[in-house]
């Protein structure tokens, strides 16, 4: 007996609805999968670019007059002072925004990530900051690295709470072209920095604790180390404590590892 009109038709109706809810299914997968895949290609993208310089800045705390990169989507700010009678030390200022009091920033020598030589800090648990020198030959965890280079905390220019870290310090022996430093003419150089909102994988106190993707951004900038000349600089640099003592983890600076550096498109200044 063959079927009736009626369950013809139901029977019909009913692939068709499949066949939409397929259709459906398929599609919500296309489209998360095309989203997923342009977040990371955003994150994965410079926030700043070599076209940003760097501007005049007075720090607050040292009263230092210095010259400041900073991203006013991202708060992040590096600032920086030379010295006329000491070529290979900067005191530097690393300030950026945390949350729930958690987070790392980082400076580095070159405006690439690849094998860029990094200085990152971020809260160390206990009321104060952790400062490292890394080395990002391995960019989803950057070596601690150690070498003639040395860090020392600036107290008078160090603030940490739940939303936000300064942290100022004497770079000793950083400015070296051997890390990737590249100086032009006129006295600039392209830098890089970095951010991210979470905490150092491990120990928040251990300097060779684990960084992870800096997701909040990244990115090069110009430093104009010719115009940071700081009158005040020997003042404030004799003020800086003993060097932050590297972890046992901590391995020697490979000499020339850093990329050549390259910009992004896509601004993150203080003109944004």
């Amino acid at each position: 007996m063959s079927p009736t009109p009626c369950i013809t038709k139901a029977a019909s109706s009913s692939m068709r609805i499949q066949a939409v809810r397929i259709y459906d299914i398929l599609l919500v997968t296309m489209l998360a999968c095309l989203l997923i895949t342009a977040t990371y290609a955003e994150d994965d993208e410079p926030t700043s670019s070599a076209s940003t310089f760097s501007t005049p800045f007075v720090d607050q705390g040292t009263g230092l007059a210095m010259e400041r990169f900073f991203g006013a989507r991202t708060s992040f700010g590096f600032a920086f002072a030379t010295s006329s009678s000491n070529a290979s030390s900067f005191i530097g200022q690393l300030s950026f925004p945390l949350v729930n009091g958690q987070g790392w920033g980082a400076m580095g020598l070159t405006g690439d990530m690849e094998g860029n030589f990094i200085l990152a800090a971020w809260p160390d648990g206990k009321g104060g900051v952790m400062a490292s020198f890394r080395q990002a030959t391995d960019e989803d965890n950057p070596p601690e690295v150690t070498g003639a280079f040395s860090v020392r905390p600036i107290p008078g220019g160090t603030v940490v709470n739940a939303t936000a870290l300064s942290y100022t310090f004497l770079c000793e022996n950083c400015i070296d072209s051997t890390l990737g430093l590249n100086v032009d003419a006129t006295g600039n150089a392209v830098m890089g920095w970095a951010l991210s909102e979470k905490a150092p994988l491990g120990n928040s106190a251990d300097p060779g604790a684990r960084l992870d993707f800096h997701e909040r951004g990244f990115g090069p900038f110009t430093a104009r180390l010719g115009a940071a000349a700081s009158a005040q600089f020997d003042a404030v640099a004799a003020t800086a404590l003993q060097p932050v003592a590297a972890s046992s983890n901590a391995v020697p600076a490979v000499a020339g590892a850093a990329g050549i550096g390259s910009g992004g498109e896509d601004s993150d200044s203080e003109d944004d």
